[in-house]
């Protein structure tokens, strides 16, 4: 996980051995990455009213994926409308009798007051309604859908897994001697195996871990890939080609 120190057996095997590959260069594996994964959950305990996406579909943020039921909360909804507007019938009502001083100060903002709560009351049932309307917080793709219709979810109970592949991020381990050689925000040539017919691609270097590992004495370097027109998957390996060492 990004921000924790990670352990580097499985991939340290790839970067301390890098193939050269021409005159020039050397290749160094790594690994791709969903540029965001993202879990939605549900804000308040309920029953699964609707589902609107299934697994694979592209959603845009703030799209609806789910209804939990809020037949409730609709009707606390109207009956808070009701009582605004009573509460500023006679509201206004007293207003008019203040101004023609039948009515105390007192009376009005007391008044004033009662509808004031009555107006902070509907803000806080429509909340309510919205909680129960599961909006994307994300543009991406749902590769997991957790409940069906029908169903009951807890609170922070999670409904969908939204992974957004418009964009990768590229993981490497490198030796420390490159250090002095790559600059952050410099676009380097990376390959993926697994998808050779997207060829050789460019990707940002957006990130080099100040820190090296003392046991490797490698240090993390991450890149960014435009992925709409090549649609590399999450999780394949990745080459980073770089000019050999003098």
């Amino acid at each position: 996980m990004i921000g924790q120190r990670l352990c580097l057996p499985a991939i340290v095997v790839l970067s301390v051995c890098p193939l050269s590959t021409g005159v020039g260069q050397t290749h160094v594996d790594g690994t791709t990455m969903a540029w965001h994964r993202t879990t939605v959950s549900s804000p308040v305990e309920e029953i699964v009213a609707e589902v609107m996406v299934e697994e694979g579909e592209e959603v845009k943020k703030g799209d609806l994926l789910a209804q939990l039921a809020s037949r409730k909360e609709e009707l606390e909804v109207e009956r808070l409308d009701q009582l605004i507007a009573k509460a500023q019938f006679v509201y206004d009502a007293t207003k008019a009798l203040y101004e023609e001083k039948i009515e105390s100060k007192e009376t009005l903002l007391e008044k004033k007051s009662d509808l004031d709560q009555a107006l902070n009351a509907r803000e806080v049932a429509l909340a309510d309604v919205n909680d129960r309307k599961i909006l994307a917080p994300v543009s991406g793709v749902v590769v997991y859908r957790l409940k069906d219709p029908g169903e009951a979810i807890e609170r922070v109970g999670p409904l969908f897994e939204i992974i957004d592949v418009q964009r990768l991020k590229l993981l490497f381990f490198l030796p420390v001697k490159r250090l002095t050689s790559l600059k952050e925000g410099e676009n380097y040539e990376v390959s993926f195996p697994e998808f050779p017919k997207a060829g050789s691609l460019q990707a940002k270097l957006i990130f080099i871990d100040p820190e090296v590992d003392p046991r490797s004495g490698l240090f993390r370097a991450r890149f960014e890939l435009n992925n709409e027109e090549a649609k590399i998957r999450p999780g394949v390996r990745a080459k980073l080609t770089l000019p050999e060492e003098s």
